[in-house]
């Protein structure tokens, strides 16, 4: 089976979805975010503030490219990645992606209720945050509809068992 890459803003349920149904498929997880932080034994910011963004991406690719050598994973990217180093190109060649739509009203939800957590928008007033999103969102939206699949997160109260059987679906459908 290929790797599935969940695709979508930061927010968006990738890291917590992709191990709910890393389990309910008996596959492997992988966080590329976190996989880069093991590989640099540094933090997300640590690594921005000491190599910049493009060094960054640079090291974001390389690892991306290394899950081709991994199966059966679901494998969570990080916001940005599809958005750079022809990611989004080499995602498809290499698995089955699915962007994880949410609208820049759950997003804004969510985030601000995660803020402490994230560094990038932790200091970002509601204004700034709504800004921040649809800025973002407007940017990397051409990248993630690029995606094998689009689910699109309905409210707050989907489940992860509505995206499970979406998968299921689709994966049925792709062998048929």
């Amino acid at each position: 089976m290929k790797n599935i890459y969940l695709l979508g803003f930061m927010g968006s349920g990738k890291s917590y979805l992709g191990k709910w149904l890393s389990e309910k498929f008996n596959l492997n997880f992988l966080d590329l975010d976190e996989f880069l932080e093991d590989t640099m034994n540094l933090s997300i910011p640590q690594i921005f503030s000491s190599i910049g963004e493009t060094g960054f991406r640079e090291i974001e690719a390389n690892l991306l490219r290394k899950t081709a050598d991994f199966s059966k994973n679901i494998i969570s990217c990080g916001g940005g990645t599809p958005c750079f180093n022809d990611n989004m190109k080499w995602i498809k060649n290499h698995g089955i992606s699915i962007y994880l739509k949410t609208s820049e009203e759950l997003l804004f939800k969510r985030l601000n209720n995660q803020k402490s957590g994230r560094p990038l928008i932790s200091n970002m007033s509601d204004d700034d945050l709504k800004k921040f999103i649809s800025m973002k969102l407007s940017e990397r939206e051409k990248f993630y509809e690029q995606a094998d699949y689009i689910y699109l997160q309905k409210e707050d109260n989907d489940t992860p068992i509505e995206l499970e059987k979406f998968i299921t679906e689709k994966l049925q459908r792709s062998r048929s």
